[in-house]
């Protein structure tokens, strides 16, 4: 059913779950957690009235009376936060100066629940560390809430175009504003020069009051560090208060664990999308209660066939108790017009509405790991964005910004919070990285984009054997495949082949090089058939998975931009990553702001174009153009595989097309989508083998409930 995870995390004693706020103005303060569904007699709220802000270029205000007086929650003085339904009430109430952060909640009385949380997390008022620049986007804010939000920046200008080119950034709107195709500049920009980047936003104006009212709250003392990660196999890290790594996931109850407890910091690390991230048995849910958008697409939940694990191992992102969250998953941060389905549904907003005051999310797909959830651990206070420090480390595998910040530096990495030294960063952290920065900006080697790169001879109707050879070793050496490999011993015979038949009396005799080389080309054309059956029949063939073996073992070289899009239409980048060691083959990555990685292939690979409608509903069929371009005449075998969970079919299985050097080989495919698809959004991969070399696309697409 369409339903959002209640929140069961126990209240403290003594604790109200509403500050009362005045008469009439906020709901009854005995509201118990429930999920965030209003009680069937809640007062009606007046819709909120907007005044025009101060515009134009300025200096920031100094700090808000609101946030400089208050009392301290927590330790039985009182409630630190107060719910304000009416507009009117709320701007007497920034204007006054004096009692708890106010909060314009208006007719959101979901809000409540992570209001009821936050007194658990924060023990009294805080003058946050503001950014250099910032600038609103969308309309104009209530003049109160504006009120809060100017002294979060020094100085504040008119539009993301005229920021500086020096100094860290606030970005601050309504989610829907904060459109990517709109600031996407700006968080490359802010990437390429190492500059603290934040966000302040929610999915609606009540959210963005929750989240710039939490800047000013101070967490309380001694609270634990936590990591919770479904994919980090290694020894906890000492940094940690609390690590649960990929065993203790699958055998601890993560639900109790996550929501038990009050965090200063805690990371949720594992796989997932904008919607949720997985944890063993249990998943980081974001459905919220708030309404649904028309005509949007959502996970399976919103169209009441329920969620992909059972309803009591859901844990609501808005339930964690912690004034810094993040979600290292791909896509648990994506923007507006960059997400996949309905905002009622994204991880990163129903976390906004629930106490954490900064919020680290991903923009697009990321391949953060342990070394990403270590630079986290040990975010240097001086970078001012804990981010930041992620995406420089991610930086050799991940050349784009993944990781955003919502909220300015968390209250927890305050400089006057107690850290051990084994938590604090120092400077060297920061020379480190500018050092790393420093050498991936050194120029490559010349990169193929897109698997297109030429090298002598690639117009030969032989593949060229240092290539061949490179493919072979990243094959066999590198540990991608396993020893029962149903194709390891012909691939190693033919390794030893090539071997043989480089010795310069026999590659430089033209008596005897045509022949040999024949032979190897032959042999080279029968496996790259092989492979491909074994792609098309098997959608977990180990060597499918070379774009994570081989990336994760690679350094990436410089992005650059490709004169082709998307086929959602948006810019396209792509990277030569060169392998540390000489049995890691050389790949290439391209990326989309959307739709993440969208092609991978050996350094020299077939080019793939596709073609293919963004949706389809159950029972009907999507019809699939795929357009190869060949670094040589011959052979390319094509196909298309499935995930798992998509209950589909490909037709036909595989194609084999002949291909002239240069331009592009056309062939045509379908999917059949079998009448009980689960409605939601999946990916299918066309993929293409020549010479040994794979290259793998990735394509969304919704699956829309039966027509």
């Amino acid at each position: 059913m369409n339903t959002a995870p209640a929140l069961t995390a126990p209240a403290r004693p003594g604790t109200s779950a509403a500050t009362p706020a005045g008469p009439g103005s906020g709901p009854a303060n005995t509201r118990t957690l429930t999920g965030g569904r209003a009680p069937a007699d809640a007062p009606a709220a007046p819709g909120p009235a907007r005044s025009a802000a101060p515009g134009g270029t300025s200096d920031a205000v100094s700090t808000p009376a609101a946030a400089q007086t208050g009392p301290a929650a927590g330790t039985g003085q009182g409630p630190l936060f107060a719910a304000y339904t009416s507009l009117d009430d709320y701007t007497r109430a920034v204007a006054r100066g004096r009692g708890p952060l106010p909060v314009f909640t208006g007719p959101r009385t979901d809000l409540l629940d992570g209001i009821a949380l936050a007194e658990d997390v924060y023990s009294g008022l805080r003058t946050p560390e503001p950014r250099d620049t910032g600038v609103m986007t969308g309309g104009p804010l209530p003049a109160a809430l504006n009120a809060l939000i100017r002294p979060l920046a020094r100085h504040w200008v008119n539009s993301p175009d005229d920021l500086p080119g020096t100094g860290s950034v606030l970005l601050v709107g309504e989610y829907a504003h904060l459109r990517a195709d709109a600031v996407q500049h700006v968080l490359d920009a802010a990437h390429a020069t190492g500059r603290p980047l934040s966000l302040l936003t929610g999915r609606d104006l009540h959210s963005l009051s929750w989240t710039a009212a939490k800047q000013y709250a101070r967490v309380v003392p001694h609270a634990p560090v936590g990591v919770l990660s479904e994919l980090d196999t290694a020894a906890p890290a000492p940094q940690a208060d609390v690590w649960l790594g990929a065993d203790d996931v699958h055998r601890l109850d993560v639900q109790q664990i996550a929501l038990g407890r009050v965090w200063r910091r805690v990371l949720f690390h594992g796989n997932g999308k904008d919607d949720q991230l997985n944890l063993g048995r249990f998943t980081l849910c974001g459905a919220s209660p708030a309404a649904p958008a028309p005509g949007m697409p959502g996970p399976r939940c919103a169209y009441g066939l329920g969620c992909t694990k059972p309803q009591d191992k859901l844990i609501p992102a808005r339930g964690i108790r912690t004034a810094e969250l993040v979600l290292a998953n791909c896509f648990s941060g994506a923007l507006a017009g960059h997400a996949m389905y309905d905002p009622k549904y994204l991880i990163l907003l129903d976390a906004l509405d629930g106490p954490a005051q900064t919020v680290i999310a991903t923009l697009t797909a990321c391949d953060g790991q342990r070394p990403e959830n270590l630079a986290w651990l040990t975010a240097a206070e001086a970078a001012g964005s804990a981010a930041l420090a992620m995406n420089h480390r991610l930086h050799d595998i991940n050349p784009y910004p993944a990781f955003v910040q919502t909220g300015l530096q968390s209250s927890a990495l305050d400089p006057a919070r107690p850290h051990s030294p084994a938590s604090t960063g120092t400077a060297a952290d920061t020379r480190t990285a500018t050092a790393d920065r420093a050498r991936e900006a050194t120029p490559d080697a010349p990169a193929d984009t897109a698997g297109t790169g030429t090298e002598p001879g690639t117009a030969a109707p032989h593949p060229p054997l240092h290539r061949l050879g490179a493919r072979l070793s990243g094959l066999l050496d590198s540990g991608l495949l396993g020893p029962d490999y149903p194709l390891r011993p012909r691939l190693r015979a033919l390794a030893d082949t090539v071997l043989r038949d480089a010795v310069r009396t026999v590659a430089r005799s033209a008596p005897d090089a045509g022949p040999a080389l024949a032979a190897i080309a032959a042999e080279t054309k029968s496996l790259d058939l092989a492979l491909a059956h074994r792609f098309a029949k098997h959608h977990d063939d180990p060597a499918l998975a070379f774009p994570t073996y081989f990336g994760e073992r690679s350094t990436a070289g410089t992005p650059r931009a490709l004169d082709t899009p998307c086929a959602c239409g948006r810019p396209l980048r792509s990277y030569r990553r060169q392998g540390r060691v000489p049995a890691i083959a050389d790949t290439v990555q391209t990326v989309c702001a959307r739709c993440g990685d969208v092609a991978n292939a050996h350094t020299g690979a077939v080019e793939l174009h596709v073609k293919a409608p963004a949706e389809a509903a159950a029972g009907s069929t999507l019809h699939v153009v795929v357009e190869a371009v060949a670094p040589r005449d011959g052979t390319l075998n094509l196909g298309i595989v499935l995930p798992l969970y998509l209950d589909a079919r490909v037709g036909p299985v595989l194609r084999r097309v002949d291909a002239v050097a240069g331009r592009r080989a056309h062939a045509e495919f379908t999917l059949d989508l079998a009448p009980q698809a689960t409605p939601q959004a999946y990916y299918f991969c066309p993929f293409a083998v020549q010479d040994l070399g794979m290259s793998v696309s990735r394509v969304h697409f919704t699956v829309l409930p039966r027509r």
